[in-house]
């Protein structure tokens, strides 16, 4: 479904730039002077291409921004089991609150493409805190405590930090300025080839495609959290 959107851009802008062509090639015929020079395409498409790569630049940094949280939260939640087991403190109260926090997560904020917190994982997350803080009473050395509450922290953070991500995400304002200079840029190249109709069509074509084909090749990473190339928790063995 994520490919049609932009046959249609790609379709659209041809069939604009086709017909603004044909309507500059009958005002060429009247009064050659009265169309931009060639040099003038280099005006537009220049903006697009500079919006597209800023665009390119922003969806590459989002992306690789959610893969450092996600290996993040992983780690912090490995780094809190391994304190839980039973060769460890043997905690089965933190042991459950971490898996009851995986589950939901994986479940639930996942499959929403972390787009708002949910209720179950705060729950978990209060009953990891709760098991923190009964450790804490029992008399365990101090730095241990220190640490586990530190990779609690990181842990929280982690996860603000994915869905700030997944919020950030959803952002369309950049990609209209892309389409905006896509469809003008059409319009530029019928301009420049009022004199040559034919040569236009397929300087038109050529566009067309290249613009369709890297518009849908941002749009798979548009959402690190939705699509073939989202990234995952991944495996964290709790």
């Amino acid at each position: 479904m994520l490919t049609l959107p932009f046959i249609v851009v790609g379709v659209v802008s041809f069939f604009l730039g086709a017909a603004f062509l044909a309507i500059f090639a009958r005002q060429a015929q009247g009064d050659p002077l009265s169309m931009p020079v060639a040099a003038f395409v280099g005006t537009i498409t220049t903006a697009w291409a500079l919006s597209l790569g800023f665009t390119a630049a922003d969806v590459w940094s989002v992306n690789a921004r959610a893969s450092q949280v996600a290996s993040e939260e992983r780690s912090s939640m490995i780094r809190l089991a391994g304190m839980a087991k039973p060769e460890a403190l043997a905690s089965a109260e933190l042991m459950n609150g971490l898996q009851a926090y995986k589950d939901a997560v994986i479940s639930v904020e996942w499959q929403n493409a972390n787009l708002s917190p949910e209720p179950a994982v705060e729950q978990a997350l209060q009953d990891i805190r709760l098991a923190l803080i009964a450790l804490s009473r029992s008399g365990l050395p101090d730095p241990i405590i220190a640490q586990m509450v530190q990779d609690f922290d990181e842990l929280q953070d982690a996860r603000n930090s994915r869905l700030a991500v997944g919020v950030g995400s959803v952002n369309q304002l950049k990609w209209y300025l892309v389409l905006f200079l896509t469809l003008l840029s059409a319009i530029v190249i019928g301009a420049v080839h009022a004199d040559r109709p034919h040569a236009g069509r397929k300087a038109i074509l050529i566009f067309a495609v290249t613009a369709s084909v890297s518009l849908w090749i941002l749009a798979l990473h548009a959402n690190p959290y939705v699509g073939v190339a989202r990234v995952i928790l991944g495996d964290a063995r709790i």
